[in-house]
């Protein structure tokens, strides 16, 4: 079977759940009967089950016991819920690990791992391939006319790296097969700085920060090796269950795995989200980084419906704080996601277990074990209201006017070289000066209203009135080419510092940056670039005033006009906006990091000139954000507070009703702090 991107056979309504860990509570047999009870009191219909319980479905080598799992399979189906079935190879056995050290990862000093932990196996070991393509086959092979089975749950949390001599042979081969000859290879590599060119593949190490080519290659070959193992994986599920979709969970914009490569061999998108509360006053930017995770989702699968598949309910036990969310929020995260084309909410975790790592970790059941905790009452309210949208489910998230270009491969190029300034990011998210620069243009859209569409280096441009390239910093010929024809075509293009800097192989482009020809384009030579201490800021005049922050570059105007410039330091008076007119098209270069108030200045005046669709015909306050979805039948927007202070919207004679509330509103609508409204236009 075909199966479409974004669709689950089984599914009629949202998936509502959670990962839950039966394997753990073996020897207690009333904690089942007792899950399923509570389950059904919280509204939930599915849960993904087994992602770390090797050991408990294959106690040693060759011999297997399912009595458990065909106990919560068969209790599933008869309460009519769901299983996402997982395959176990996230975490592995001890016996396994002990028997064949192979599997073990070893770091870059060369130290391999003890047994334990989790997410640690080596990608390039035969042996664990082998055993987790075994273990696999048995599951498909038992449940494979399951009622209860839903999709597959593929491995888990994919992530990091190894340096073994299997993986260093692997990556040789993958060098070899790549540029073909050791000529082509250190040419590319420019392998004669320090003395580094390479006469033997066999020299080859896996790590070495002073070729920033070889870094940049090495990740390539590490997000090659998760999907070929995700994928050897998939063999016995793909050929036993061809009707059960499979999915992996994706963990937004971690920075080792490309997942746009990812998303090709999946049938469902799914990604982990973990919000952290904050407390400061501008705390609702969190939440549109958020909204941009969740738009790179639905960029993945083509703006088809995807699934949250972990989230948690209350506070994680992983953070330096781990503070308790306050009231609203996580109601208003699941929404969020839900604004976004989820159709599938799960948490990580269903019961609190024990001891271990995540004992304190949040869960809808706390170690109370009952339906009077706070968190459980506020999922179970959440498990009603999804049943009340089930008619959003089959509704599609309006096709932007705006596409936002998110390459893993220029941030991974700019991170491996020297020279710009580094950036850790201060909220929840983990970021680094690419990523910063993204989140900045998509809250500026955000907060003019307007929905953005997160696309790939592969992706069809000619659907869009206004492309954003956020630090595009690697740059082919080829994608030069297409960003050209896009504007000769009519549309518009943003480029911001950082662009064009390099090629392929991290080499700098010659000829002036930005390279590949898109100096042309944009009309300007820029020359060098300023980083600036934290606290530094440099002025903007022009038609835009504001500031700048981080990076700065010192650009020259080659047929384009300088729209705004800097107002201070050595540089006053050069540009730092400019537009060219590219025949149909312009042309907008921003020649720095700019701080939001710009941002959003210079994205309405572009939604003004051009004609850019907004969610909402009002100006709503910073901090309030509209969305929709779309089905034959009816529109329904949602009106989100992601402020910590209470709000009065006026829609001004737009007619609705609260979904949630069953009552039509005709006044003005108050929002109090973290507060959603969903309603059916």
């Amino acid at each position: 079977m075909n199966i479409p991107k974004g669709t689950i056979p089984k599914q009629t309504q949202f998936f509502y759940g959670a990962d839950y860990n039966p394997d753990q509570w073996q020897h207690a047999p009333e904690i089942l009967e007792r899950d399923i009870e509570l389950m059904k009191q919280a509204g939930v219909t599915s849960a993904s089950v087994g992602i770390f319980a090797w050991t408990a479905l294959e106690p040693e080598e060759g011999r297997y016991e399912f009595a458990w799992l065909d106990r919560v399979m068969d209790r599933f189906a008869q309460e009519g819920m769901f299983v996402f079935l997982a395959t176990p190879s996230g975490s592995k056995p001890m016996w396994l690990s002990e028997k064949y050290p192979e599997v073990r990862r070893v770091n870059k000093d060369g130290r391999r791992d003890a047994s334990g932990w989790r997410h640690n196996h080596c990608m390039s070991s035969p042996v664990y391939r082998e055993k987790s393509r075994a273990i696999n086959a048995q599951l498909a092979l038992r449940y494979k006319d399951h009622p209860a089975l839903a999709l597959w749950h593929v491995g888990n949390e994919y992530s990091g790296e190894c340096h073994c001599e299997l993986c260093r042979t692997a990556f040789q081969d993958w060098l070899r097969q790549r540029y073909g000859s050791l000529h082509a290879l250190n040419s590319a590599w420019w392998s004669s700085f320090w003395n580094h060119t390479i006469t033997d593949w066999r020299q080859i190490q896996t790590a070495d920060p002073s070729i920033d080519a070889l870094q940049l290659d090495w990740m390539r070959f590490v997000n090659d090796q998760h999907v070929s193992f995700m994928l050897n994986e998939m063999i016995p599920l793909r050929e036993l269950t061809p009707d059960v979709p499979c999915m992996t969970n994706f963990m937004g914009t971690h920075e080792s795995n490309n997942y746009w490569q990812w998303a090709e061999h999946v049938d469902i998108i799914a990604n982990d989200l973990y919000p952290m509360p904050a407390d400061c006053a501008d705390s609702w930017r969190y939440s549109i980084q958020s909204d941009f995770i969740h738009s790179l989702m639905r960029g993945m699968s083509g703006g088809k419906s995807w699934m949250l598949l972990e989230c948690s309910p209350s506070s994680v036990n992983w953070g330096e704080i781990n503070k308790l969310k306050r009231p609203r929020s996580h109601r208003q995260e699941v929404l969020q996601a839900v604004a976004n084309g989820a159709n599938t909410i799960h948490y990580f975790q269903w019961r609190k277990g024990r001891g271990g790592f995540e004992k304190y970790h949040g869960a809808v059941v706390d170690h109370e074990g009952t339906n009077q905790s706070r968190v459980f009452k506020d999922c179970a309210t959440i498990g009603s209201e999804l049943a009340q949208l089930s008619a959003v489910h089959s509704a599609d998230c309006p096709h932007a006017e705006v596409a936002m270009l998110f390459d893993w491969e220029s941030r991974w190029a700019l991170n491996a070289s020297r020279g710009p300034k580094v950036i850790k990011s201060g909220g929840p998210f983990a970021g680094d000066l690419y990523t910063e620069l993204c989140f900045d243009h998509y809250e500026a859209l955000t907060c003019c209203g307007i929905t953005v569409d997160q696309v790939s280096t592969q992706s069809d441009f000619s659907r869009y009135k206004l492309l954003v390239l956020p630090a595009l910093y690697l740059v082919t010929q080829e994608l030069a080419d297409r960003i050209y024809q896009f504007t000769q075509c009519g549309g518009q293009v943003v480029a911001t510092c950082m662009t064009g800097y390099v090629d392929l192989t991290n080499c700098c482009w010659l000829g002036g940056f930005p390279g590949a020809g898109l100096k042309e384009l944009f009309g300007i030579w820029n020359e060098e670039l300023d980083n600036l201490h934290n606290d530094e800021r440099v002025e903007l005049n022009g038609q835009f005033g504001g500031f700048a922050r981080d990076v700065v570059e010192r650009v020259h105007l080659r047929g384009a006009e300088s729209i705004a410039q800097a107002g201070s330091e050595f540089y006053t008076g050069h540009p730092l906006i400019t537009e060219h007119i590219c025949e149909a098209g312009h042309a907008f270069y921003l020649a720095a990091r700019f701080e939001c108030a710009v941002l959003v200045d210079f994205y309405q005046s572009l939604a003004t000139r051009f004609d850019l669709s907004r969610n909402l015909d009002i100006d709503l306050p910073a901090g309030l954000v509209f969305r929709r979805r779309e089905s034959a039948d009816a529109k329904y927007g949602f009106l989100f507070n992601y402020t910590q202070e209470t709000h009065s919207v006026d829609l001004k004679g737009l007619s609705y009703s609260d979904l949630l509330a069953e009552s039509n509103c005709a006044k003005k609508l108050e929002l109090k702090p973290y507060a959603t409204k969903v309603l059916r236009i």
